[in-house]
């Protein structure tokens, strides 16, 4: 059983998914701290290739507040007009940017894979970067949550491991 290193969650966005209070949740880890319980590569893989090959099923709810406070920096390039224009050809294709179609391009490049997450039913967090705790905010939400014991997801609980920080999750 192959486990995920240290050096590879601090160096890689790594998407996992567990239960939070029973809530089926996705979480970019964005370099943070991914839990003992959740680093078996076999696992890992198996459970991110399931949610790829869902289809979406439900709407998806932007936490507008916290996009808002995410994107006020590092998104002036996209002031110039080609650039603008190669960005919008190159995500033509690409679902939750397009779900976003009618909301500011930063806001699209932001929140589109979250979205493509909540509207396969999970609750769609990332890590808070300014934060000195391990925090995780919430983007997007689904309408209707997935129900993981019918589709045979295998989530477990996340449950804090006293040798680790302890993650915390805004919902």
């Amino acid at each position: 059983m192959s486990k995920l290193t240290n050096h590879e969650i601090r160096e890689h966005d790594i998407d996992w998914y567990c239960l939070v209070n029973q809530k089926p949740v996705h979480i970019a880890s964005m370099g943070g701290m991914i839990p003992r319980s959740f680093r078996d590569r076999a696992k890992l893989r198996e459970l991110q290739r399931k949610v790829a090959e869902m289809k979406p099923f439900t709407e998806a709810i932007l936490n507008y507040d916290t996009v808002n406070r995410l994107i006020t920096t590092g998104y002036e390039y996209l002031e110039n007009g080609d650039i603008r224009q190669n960005i919008v050809r190159i995500n033509e294709n690409d679902p939750g940017f397009m779900y976003l179609r009618d909301e500011e391009l930063a806001i699209r490049l932001f929140a589109s894979s979250f979205v493509e997450r909540a509207r396969r039913g999970f609750y769609s967090f990332v890590r808070d970067e300014n934060s000195v705790k391990e925090e995780y905010l919430l983007i997007a939400s689904p309408r209707e949550p997935i129900n993981y014991t019918e589709r045979e997801l295998p989530l477990v609980s996340y449950v804090h491991d006293r040798r680790q920080r302890e993650l915390e999750f805004k919902f």
